[in-house]
């Protein structure tokens, strides 16, 4: 279900959404960075420091669609400013932080309002944007998130030569207030969730709907791909001596398609439908991780290639992915499914981990298995997409 909207959106709000959803995945990769300071500054153990990524992560999971559902009942214009302006003063706080237990609770607190963020801005788009221009701005979105996860460390890296660890959190501020400047510029009529029918705004609701649950499915099994890329490509690469810096660049290879194809398959969906991009895109995926699969124990140039590939097909399929799933359910609805939406990061995300830990053995045995079961994933993933409506908006 899609309203009328027929309005261009104006590119000042687009960013400053595009720099809210963008502290998210800066924060997850930059503290990366930080951990071995802050060991040392507070004489722990540096696997101790674990800690700040692992709470992190958690209260993002439960998080998001909690916050996905007080957008519904609260607004999500409203939700958005507020977190933006606490997680700001939590970062601060936590720059501030005597202890490491301070520090893990500052971190919680940044974590609670971090997870409002992502799931309201992609509602928020969802609210403000036309049904012609929706995966076009959701590629958008896609591609800021992209590019925040991969120049989070390089970020944090300068900051601490410049400031020490604390300035991993300090660096949110500004970024934090501009994103709040552009979008109190959203005026509020523009992101009233109307009531309609019935229905109680919960994830629930939302999960009955196929057309959500379908890209829901799709979506996760793509992240499972991508996650098992992310994971294992480090491990050989270090196996066969490539330096930390050598790795994080080829790693970049995984974003770069997300960031230069998210906008244009998002587009490609408006103009074409969902599916066409979605299945395309999800195709295209399949081949990178097959490559990777097959040449990640003796050809690592073909294992950077492949993931560049992955990533191309990744930035066509997601936007439209977004857009479909969004525009299942009605507005009243839209901050509970976007909420619901961001879980399927984490269905895709947290199994591959799991079968990372118990499939990487010493050195590099199992990572072509892994990457099979990835391949796996991934023609599931073109089973379901075929399932999603062709629809095009314009």
């Amino acid at each position: 279900m899609t309203d009328t909207t027929s309005k261009s959106v104006p590119t000042v709000w687009l960013v400053g959404l595009g720099l809210a959803s963008m502290l998210v995945p800066i924060n997850s990769t930059m503290i990366a960075v930080a951990l071995p300071d802050i060991a040392d500054d507070f004489a722990i153990a540096k696997g101790a420091t674990g800690l700040l990524v692992t709470v992190y992560l958690v209260v993002m999971l439960v998080g998001q669609p909690v916050a996905g559902r007080l957008a519904d009942r609260f607004g999500s214009r409203r939700m958005i400013l507020g977190a933006l302006v606490g997680f700001a003063v939590c970062s601060v706080a936590a720059s501030f932080a005597t202890s490491f237990l301070l520090l893990v609770v500052g971190r919680v607190a940044q974590a609670l309002f971090g997870a409002v963020l992502m799931p309201v801005s992609r509602g928020l788009i969802r609210l403000v944007t036309p049904v012609n221009e929706r995966g076009r701005n959701f590629g958008f979105q896609e591609a800021l998130f992209g590019l925040g996860a991969a120049t989070g460390p390089l970020i944090g890296g300068l900051v601490i030569g410049v400031g020490g660890w604390p300035a991993v959190f300090l660096v949110n501020v500004p970024i934090a207030a501009c994103a709040l400047i552009l979008i109190r510029r959203i005026s509020a009529d523009e992101t009233t969730n109307e009531r309609g029918g019935t229905e109680r705004s919960t994830i629930g609701v939302v999960l009955r709907e196929r057309s959500f649950v379908v890209p829901f499915i799709t979506h996760a099994a793509a992240v499972l791909a991508q996650y098992s890329l992310l994971l294992t490509v480090p491990i050989v690469l270090d196996g066969r001596g490539w330096s930390s810096t050598e790795v994080g660049s080829a790693l970049i290879l995984l974003t770069v398609g997300m960031v230069v194809a998210g906008p244009v398959g998002g587009r490609i969906g408006d103009v074409q439908g969902r599916r066409r991009p979605v299945v395309t895109g999800i195709m295209v995926g399949v081949v990178g991780v097959g490559m990777a699969a097959a040449a990640i124990e003796s050809n690592p140039q073909i294992v950077l290639a492949a993931m560049a590939i992955f990533g191309v097909g990744f930035g066509l399929a997601v936007p439209n992915l977004t857009t479909s799933a969004l525009d299942s359910v009605p507005t009243h609805l839209v901050g509970s499914a976007s909420g619901a939406w961001s879980m399927s990061r984490y269905v895709g995300s947290i199994p591959a981990s799991v079968v990372f830990a118990s499939m990487i053995g010493d050195g590099t045995s199992g990572a072509q298995a892994l990457l099979i079961l990835a391949t796996a994933a991934m023609i599931l993933a073109v089973v379901a997409s075929s399932q999603i409506k062709q629809v095009a908006a314009a």
